[in-house]
């Protein structure tokens, strides 16, 4: 199932996707969801959209020349997300960002001139659950969205999972099924990636999963809500 959000407010969208592990495919998607309202909205991003001009500075090179670096995108180790305690197992700056997808969606990464995928994979304390999250750093906002529309979330074609360690519990995060969820904000594609950690395929009315991918995009927006206050 392929569940589409749109938020206007601040110029930025989500999306989130029950996705098999390669080369198996999914349902087929369904319609897009109209956009919430701000007020009353279950949505999470709903929440963090700031203010249309303050958004406007992540939207350019230009407008917005500080280097993310790791330290920003992960400045801690515990993370807190969906009602359980994760810890950081590895993180990965890639460069080379095509290295970090897969399919049309690395050429198109290459194409629009990505400078930079950061990411880290995170396991909570039971073992449960292993997520990669993180953030692609574009020139500009129109090219984050052009190269975002060459994701096909249903045949995975879209950044690659960061398997941690043998026995961290994050090994098996890049050959699970799991849930997607992303968005564009300004020159940047957040993301994340939700798995079980001993890399059984959730079921299809699974409902923890999206939960956990849903809290670490929202950990990653923060990233950016930090950049636009600190101006």
């Amino acid at each position: 199932m392929l569940v589409l959000a749109g938020v206007t407010t601040g110029g930025f969208f989500a999306y989130r996707s029950l996705n098999a592990p390669v080369p198996r495919a999914t349902t087929a998607a369904t319609a897009p969801t109209p956009p919430p309202t701000p007020a009353g909205s279950a949505s999470p991003t709903a929440a963090l959209a700031p203010s249309v001009p303050a958004a406007a500075m992540l939207d350019t090179q230009e407008t917005d020349p500080k280097k993310m670096s790791a330290g920003e995108a992960f400045p801690e180790k515990e993370v807190e997300a969906a009602g359980a305690e994760f810890t950081k197992i590895k993180t990965h700056t890639e460069s080379t960002c095509q290295e970090a997808a897969s399919g049309p969606f690395a050429e198109a990464l290459r194409d629009e001139k990505c400078s930079r995928v950061l990411r880290a994979t995170y396991v909570d304390a039971k073992r449960r659950y292993a997520v990669t999250s993180g953030i692609a750093v574009f020139p500009s906002r129109d090219a984050a969205l052009r190269a975002d529309r060459a994701k096909n979330l249903s045949r995975n074609v879209w950044f690659r999972p960061l398997p941690g360690a043998p026995g961290s519990g994050g090994e098996r995060v890049h050959i699970a099924g799991g849930y997607a969820a992303g968005l564009v904000w300004g020159r940047y594609i957040v993301f994340s990636y939700a798995t079980y950690a001993d890399g059984h395929t959730p079921a299809t009315k699974d409902k923890t999963l999206g939960k956990v991918s849903d809290a670490f995009r929202d950990e990653m927006s923060l990233v950016l809500e930090r950049r636009i206050a600190n101006g």
